[in-house]
């Protein structure tokens, strides 16, 4: 179909030309109204929708929207006026809340005033085109409305998507939900704007009366005092004068609030005086009573007011506020108050160096200086060493040397005072005792195999004495009977092993003290003592020995070759060694065991008088309670017991 507008080529089922919007079914171009025509005269741009105005409605259109927007103003403020009137009861206490709610209503009125009649006639005009349309339309039911599908469908024929022209009624209606939306709208702000503000006015009210019972219920409702400012009068609150109050006693309460603790105290004025508190660190309170009846007063105060600011010796500290009437004629009087305690915090000193040692003492260096380590619990803690003030580094650490006198000796010892003081605590203080440097050496090990066997000479006289001693030492051996005994040079190993030979006389028989001394430098020098024996083979050989050098005897009183205790213990010089072989008859009444050494207490037979022997024969039982012989050597009294102590060789039983 050819397009009788601007000849464009359209398909046959088409009702709108796809280049210009013209009705390919209506009338010539020439029977267009001046409205049509003058659309003409635009560019024609696709896809772009024809005006379907029917003339002669624009009155009508007016009226309907006139009506419209003052039938919805209307609503609308009948609406809100009605909320209001509902929420007048909760809030009719509050004479504000109901004034802004009044006002609310105002401003909704104001809001909802008519459109100018300018952009009415805009409307009018707009709506009067749609509603010509709309008539035009009924007027030519056999009109074929542009279908898109049907476009599609055809296949022989190639054209540009085309689209549908809008549906009057519907726009219509949408247009007048869109208002009606709009318009709810607006009145659910409106009525939740004035819910939110009815809660906040009665949260404001509840709050408003709890302050106000709090303020009643308290001794005291002023500002608090800050500690290093004076306090001021005119922040205090004042109370009327309770008819039973004492003016010469004050009350005392303590609170803490906000985590600050405060004392509140009341006092009663009379009228023209003064009351005078006494801070110890800032200027006095005080406030005179210009009326003419008393008054008390709270007045609400820091504790830190009180506080010494200084170091404290004890804990625990009581202050009574200090309290004065001035009278208007100049006298005065002093009103009583109670006292509150504080406990204050105790500082603590940890020293880490200097260690004493094991026995407890601390020494200096060679250059006699010490190095102190430690830490203090309160980092703002101030140390002072012997009342020189010392650096504290955080977390209460401090590190400092101490240098001891010039003139101090190897005996020479003085004392370190640390003291750790602050403020408002209990100070700590440490006393610690230095001594100057001392050469100590190191302990010397030398130790000895002593078992009987090892000290024992074979046939020949000749045994190796073994043991332990530090590496590097020098280690010397000598004999108490070196005539008959003799020490060879003592050898050391990279170990500290040692080892050296005895050689003995092969016609001696007994035992010799052997001392050990050992020296290396920057150690102890160290010494030990053993006995190194040489015996006969046997008990036979023992008597043969003795009965051919006629120096055998034997303990009991009387009879040939017989010797008391007593005579021995007499003649040590005489007796004692291997010059005489003595036989005694006792029996075992304790064995100790020192060290490699068995020690046997006896009991003489008949005289009942108690010995000592070492055991030094290695098949000697020595059961407790039974008698044995024993051939001994004498060697004198065992330690302070006065008792006779002898060597015994062989034994065997009674």
């Amino acid at each position: 179909m050819i397009c009788k507008e601007c000849g464009a080529y359209n398909p046959d089922h088409a009702t709108y030309c796809k280049v210009c919007a013209a009705n390919l079914k209506g009338e010539p171009a020439a029977a267009e109204t001046p409205a049509a025509a003058e659309e003409e005269i635009q560019p024609t741009k696709r896809f772009s929708r024809p005006s379907w105005v029917v003339p002669g409605q624009s009155k009508k259109v007016e009226d309907i929207v006139s009506d419209a927007s003052e039938e919805a103003a209307e609503q609308l403020t009948e609406a809100v006026e009605e909320t209001v009137s509902e929420a007048a009861p909760v809030v009719s206490k509050d004479e504000k809340a109901v004034e802004n709610a009044e006002e609310a209503v105002e401003d909704v009125r104001e809001a909802w005033t008519p459109v100018p009649a300018k952009h009415r006639a805009v409307q009018r005009e707009e709506k009067s085109e749609e509603i010509e349309e709309t008539e035009a339309d009924a007027a030519d039911p056999e009109e074929e409305y542009y279908n898109d599908e049907e476009a599609l469908m055809d296949e022989d024929e190639s054209f540009e998507y085309e689209p549908t022209p809008p549906k009057r009624k519907q726009a219509k209606k949408k247009q007048s939900t869109l208002f009606t939306v709009l318009l709810i709208s607006i009145i659910v702000v409106i009525v939740g704007a004035l819910v939110a503000f009815m809660l906040w006015f009665l949260k404001e009210k509840d709050v408003i009366k709890c302050d106000k019972a709090a303020n009643t219920d308290s001794t005291s409702s002023s500002q608090p005092i800050d500690p290093d400012q004076p306090v001021d009068p005119s922040k205090q609150e004042e109370t009327p004068a309770p008819s039973n109050f004492d003016e010469r006693n004050a009350e005392l309460t303590e609170k803490n609030e906000d985590g600050k603790d405060t004392i509140h105290i009341k006092v009663m004025i009379p009228s023209k005086a003064t009351v005078t508190i006494d801070f110890p660190h800032q200027t006095d309170y005080s406030y005179t009573n210009n009326s003419d009846s008393s008054e008390a007063r709270n007045i609400k105060i820091p504790v830190e007011i009180f506080y010494p600011n200084t170091p404290v010796d004890e804990q625990t500290q009581t202050f009574t506020p200090d309290i004065k009437i001035t009278n208007a004629d100049g006298s005065e009087y002093k009103v009583n108050c109670p006292s509150f305690t504080r406990t204050f915090p105790k500082l603590n000193i940890t020293v880490s160096a200097p260690v004493p040692d094991e026995n407890g003492m601390i020494m200096a260096s060679e250059s006699n200086t010490l190095s102190f380590q430690g830490t203090i619990d309160d980092p703002n803690a101030t140390l002072t060493m012997n009342g020189t003030e010392q650096t504290v580094y955080a977390g209460g650490v401090f590190m400092f040397d101490y240098a001891m006198r010039p003139d101090a000796t190897e005996d020479s010892e003085e004392t370190v005072t640390l003291v750790a003081s602050m403020p408002n605590c209990v100070s700590d203080t440490k006393e610690i005792t230095v001594h100057a440097y001392k050469f100590v050496p190191d302990p010397m090990t030398l130790e000895v195999k002593s078992d009987i066997a090892s000290l024992r000479a074979d046939k020949s006289g000749k045994l190796i004495v073994t043991g332990k001693t530090l590496p590097g030492a020098t280690l010397t051996a000598t004999s108490d009977n070196a005539t008959n005994v003799l020490c060879g040079s003592v050898t050391v190993d990279g170990d500290g092993n040692f080892s050296f030979q005895i050689t003995m006389d092969p016609t001696f028989y007994g035992m010799s003290v052997i001392t050990l001394n050992a020296v290396k430098e920057g150690c102890e020098d160290g010494s030990v003592q053993f006995t190194v024996l040489k015996g006969h083979a046997d008990k036979q050989a023992f008597v043969s020995y003795y009965l051919k050098n006629k120096t055998y005897r034997e303990v009991k009183q009387s009879g040939d070759n017989a010797i008391s205790i007593a005579e021995l213990i007499a003649n040590p010089t005489q007796y004692a060694g291997s010059a005489y072989g003595i036989r005694l008859t006792g029996t075992v009444v304790e064995v100790n065991t020192v060290g490699d050494d068995t020690i046997v207490k006896m009991t003489i037979l008949k005289t009942n008088e108690t010995v000592y022997v070492h055991a030094l024969s290695t098949v000697w039982l020595h059961t407790v309670g039974e008698k044995y012989n024993v051939y001994c050597n004498f060697i004198g009294t065992y330690g302070d017991t006065g008792c006779a102590e002898f060597y015994g060789w062989f034994a065997k039983n009674k």
